[in-house]
């Protein structure tokens, strides 16, 4: 099985948005000279799309390993370094990429993304980006993406494993995780209810 295939078998279909993650990490892969997936390296996905799934099997990557970290920008960039190393490599969708194939397709696209594309219309999407993902995947890298190195300014949160219960719903929490009201511990969600109420 290919990478890409492994890729489509974890995120469950192909789509451009897919082939965008797999692609910009296969690039910096390449040029970090990374061997591939490993304890050592970090991936930071700017967007909640289908790429970060790419990102995760490609890199090997992942929230439980801590090395994936995820800032809800809305961009399709990915920034990648080896601890310890004082360089990232910062891959970004070049602009007009996407938009390819015409303001229509987007569209469509998000209709397919948001769960109400009609089956015609979804047969219609799946059967437009077949030249865009093609394109992603093998097209000039140079053209697809800007890549930069940067300054390597990420690191890993602690992980705190000592536990706390909830004053309010009894749920034990990381007691990083809590705030504390009253003089006793609270999660987030009972937080958001008693600042709501």
């Amino acid at each position: 099985m290919t990478d890409w295939e492994k890729v489509i078998a974890f995120h469950g279909h192909p789509c451009c948005l897919l082939a965008i993650g797999y692609r910009a990490t296969r690039v910096a892969l390449e040029k970090l000279g990374a061997g591939g997936p490993g304890h050592d390296l970090v991936a930071v996905v700017e967007n909640r799309t289908c790429a970060a799934d790419a990102v995760q099997v490609v890199s090997g990557c992942t929230f439980g390993k801590r090395n994936f970290v995820y800032r809800d920008n809305g961009k399709y960039v990915f920034t990648f370094a080896c601890m310890g190393e004082r360089q990232a490599l910062r891959v970004s969708l070049k602009a007009g990429v996407l938009s390819r194939e015409g303001d229509d397709f987007v569209t469509l696209m998000e209709k397919v993304a948001n769960g109400v594309a009609t089956d015609e219309e979804r047969e219609e999407f799946y059967r437009c980006q077949e030249p865009l993902m093609k394109y992603i995947l093998e097209g000039p890298a140079e053209e697809i993406f800007e890549m930069q190195f940067v300054d390597s300014e990420i690191n890993l949160p602690e992980l705190c494993l000592q536990m706390v219960t909830c004053s309010r719903c009894g749920e034990e929490m990381m007691k990083d995780h809590a705030s504390i009201q009253k003089g006793r511990p609270v999660c987030k969600d009972c937080s958001v209810q008693i600042s709501e109420a």
